[in-house]
């Protein structure tokens, strides 16, 4: 029987376990915390810190495993690298790991090699930035380089606001730099694909985003469908294919974000695994027929693959983020009748009775999400209609 290793056993891998196990592999799941969702799940759970990259060695070792994986979490990707690389096993090694997880690196590299780009520097103080804005002006964008769910990520517009955002920033940086960037204005969007161990990469899910009135860092809602009224998907995907396929990724998911203003499509990152909340495991195989978490076992293990053949149906889905009033929740109803109406695909809250909760600050902080999906764009927002309708917070 084949071994896996699985770095990162919160909500959002538990798919991907399962999917391991439906393949009769031998599943080794690690994560921080000794109740994480993915161990019950998994053969074995083994508690490691997800950047631990030795703790996670010894455990591969340990249990002697042919393959090393994770999706839908960014700071596992340079663990799961070096774990590979360390065994000699299929990886996508820790310079190309490292590309994909450093949005200064991102910027670097797509400026190189002439994608579109907006003006950014790599600040180590508070007058790097400062400096910053008075060659380029406001609005800016500040984010730590790598880390994941939008945490320390602000948009300034004010000279009022930019110590504060730079302080956020470098509170949650890794290496206690401050990446500061022109704001782009436009339409988000993402795209998810996989780039084949002995092929090319295939764009497989596409989505337009919006945010939060409150804070347009933290989305709202992703809406997937095959086309858009504005915006050119097929060059979008040429791009991509072109991008990923550059940056030399040896197989795996792939999850990018892009903005398009003024007909140019600039990159916002790109991460080598899928999207999280449940967009690589159910949204992906929806919009494009495929299983990307099946895929991408089999080439961790060293299967080659050379081609695929998406399917796309004339649909829609989407990933919607619930927004209720800041206050003590007393009681929530409504979850249940929404599992059970046609087209809803999973339901989750982030919070609970007694919870005095607040509005999102980055992805973490957002108080559940729905997943669903129609044949029809009104047919889908009539669904999340009735669902906003059913799901209700009742305060003390």
């Amino acid at each position: 029987m084949k071994r896996i290793l699985i770095v990162a056993g919160g909500e959002w891998q538990i798919p991907i376990i399962r999917k391991a196990k439906e393949l009769g592999i031998f599943v080794v799941n690690t994560n921080l915390y000794p109740d994480s969702a993915g161990f019950e799940f998994a053969d074995i759970g083994l508690v490691a810190n997800v950047l631990d990259r030795d703790k996670n060695l010894e455990y591969a070792r340990q249990y002697n495993v042919d393959g090393v994986i994770t999706d839908q979490s960014d700071i596992a990707v340079t663990t799961v690298a070096y774990v590979a690389e360390q065994l000699g096993i299929h990886g996508i090694g820790t310079a190309t790991a490292e590309l994909f997880t450093n949005k200064h690196e991102m910027r670097k590299f797509c400026q190189r090699n002439n994608f579109p780009t907006p003006a950014y520097e790599l600040c180590r103080n508070i007058a790097d930035a400062i400096r910053f804005v008075r060659t380029h002006g406001f609005p800016v964008v500040m984010k730590p380089p790598a880390n994941q769910s939008s945490r320390g990520v602000a948009k300034v517009t004010s000279n009022d606001e930019l110590e504060h955002a730079y302080e956020s920033a470098l509170l949650q940086s890794n290496d206690k730099t401050v990446l500061i960037e022109k704001f782009i204005g436009g339409t988000e969007l993402t795209v998810d694909g996989i780039q084949l161990n002995a092929g090319s990469h295939y764009c497989l899910a596409t989505s337009c985003k919006t945010h939060y009135a409150h804070n347009e860092m933290v989305a709202n809602q992703l809406w997937f469908s095959q086309r858009h009224e504005q915006i050119d998907y097929l060059a979008l995907h040429e791009q991509h294919n072109r991008l990923v396929e550059s940056m030399a990724l040896p197989y795996g998911l792939t999850h990018a974000e892009y903005k398009y203003d003024e007909g140019k499509l600039y990159l916002i990152e790109v991460a080598a695994r899928g999207g999280g909340t449940r967009i690589s495991s159910d949204i992906v195989p929806l919009m494009s027929g495929m299983d990307s978490n099946a895929l991408l076992i089999r080439m961790a293990l060293g299967e080659k693959i050379s081609s695929i053949e998406p399917i796309f149906p004339d649909r829609v889905a989407v990933l919607d983020f619930f927004e209720f009033k800041p206050g003590h929740v007393k009681v929530i109803k409504g979850i249940e009748r929404v599992r059970n109406m046609t087209g809803i695909v999973t339901i989750g809250l982030n919070i609970k009775k007694d919870d005095v909760i607040a509005l999102a600050s980055d992805d973490r902080t957002r108080h559940g999400h729905v997943v669903a999906y129609a044949d029809a764009p009104a047919t889908l927002r009539k669904l999340l209609t009735e669902v906003h309708q059913t799901v209700q917070v009742y305060y003390e």
